[in-house]
């Protein structure tokens, strides 16, 4: 098999405005069919998409023989019950992030999916760009030297009233929803347990969800700090600073499918940033759906553990838990 048919669990706008058209064009990958809670719904897709075959309810796509590995964009707390039944139907599982609300669920569906042998992994897609293919070459070359800091950004405005971003109950919050790119990426700089961590966060009275996360995280010879939020003017950034240089990330979590982009390397200064040396690396066009997408199909048809190890995902889930504590909040 060199070729693998993907199954859509659902109509959710991150499917249709970008997992559905980099199936579409992904090597290796072959987009056979959709799944809604209604018949409208899912055929309503497939016509948009020409997707061949539109499911009326969840059920019938795991019962569909010809799916292969199946993609979860619902919503957060939907994530553990229905990467299980999934597995149960003996399908593989790209989840949307984050993979559940809580680490009990994370090594529950770690273990469930050992025991069925199927691969599931957390949708980073951003891990599959070119641009953090340089950053690590860079890394580990020397370049920066050691890494002595990680500072990320990522805010958003949410402004639909009816997202599930704005519910509580279904694991709603800027935490969960773009505070984990930037634990994940902590974690795979610097370490899965960091010693100490801050948080503050401001809740929103009236729904109950953090709007805007920030954290530091100790992890004695190195720190990082956060910020996440959804209700602040658009910025993603990433700067990793080192004994000998710094790497700034021009799209370091979403860059659009048709959109260059750039990784920055500065070195050679001393007392004053105006003696710094400035290299700016350009990065080419590149769909990181589809690259993730491709680079999953080929862990299912090699034979090969998910790119993303699952133990990855445990451990961001662990952390998650750890930062809701620190600022007082109760994840779920």
């Amino acid at each position: 098999m060199t070729t693998v048919n993907w199954g859509v669990l659902g109509t959710a706008l991150i499917a249709r405005a970008h997992v559905i058209p980099a199936l579409q064009q992904a090597e290796r990958c072959h987009l056979a069919a959709i799944a809604s809670r209604t018949r409208e719904g899912a055929e309503s897709v497939s016509r948009e998409f020409a997707i061949p075959t539109a499911h009326g309810s969840y059920e019938a796509m795991l019962a569909d023989p010809d799916i292969t590995c199946v993609y979860v964009p619902l919503p957060n707390h939907l994530h553990a019950e229905w990467i299980m039944r999934v597995a149960d139907a003996g399908k593989h599982i790209l989840c949307e992030k984050p993979l559940t609300l809580t680490a009990a669920e994370a090594e529950q569906v770690a273990r469930h999916c050992s025991a069925r042998g199927v691969l599931v992994m957390e949708a980073f897609m951003y891990r599959f760009h070119p641009a953090w293919e340089i950053v690590r070459g860079l890394i580990a070359n020397g370049r920066i030297g050691r890494i002595t800091d990680v500072g990320v950004w990522f805010s958003f405005r949410s402004t639909r009233p009816t997202d599930y971003r704005h519910d509580a109950t279904a694991g709603g919050g800027a935490l969960y929803d773009v505070g984990c790119y930037a634990t994940d990426l902590i974690r795979d700089l610097l370490g899965d347990e960091p010693e100490h961590v801050l948080a503050v966060a401001r809740v929103d009275p009236e729904i109950d969800v953090d709007m805007t996360f920030t954290a530091i995280l100790d992890y004695g010879a190195a720190t990082a700090s956060f910020t996440c939020s959804m209700e602040q003017e658009p910025q993603h950034s990433v700067i990793i600073h080192g004994t000998a240089g710094w790497i700034s990330v021009a799209d370091p979590f979403n860059c659009p499918a048709d959109h260059e982009t750039t990784v920055t390397l500065g070195t050679g200064g001393d007392h004053h940033p105006h003696a710094t040396s400035v290299e700016s690396i350009p990065v080419p066009v590149a769909d990181q759906y589809g690259l993730q997408a491709t680079a999953f199909a080929d862990a299912v048809t090699g034979g090969r553990p998910a790119p993303i190890p699952i133990e990855s995902s445990v451990a961001n889930a662990r952390l998650l838990e750890r930062l809701f504590t620190a600022a007082g909040i109760s994840p779920v």
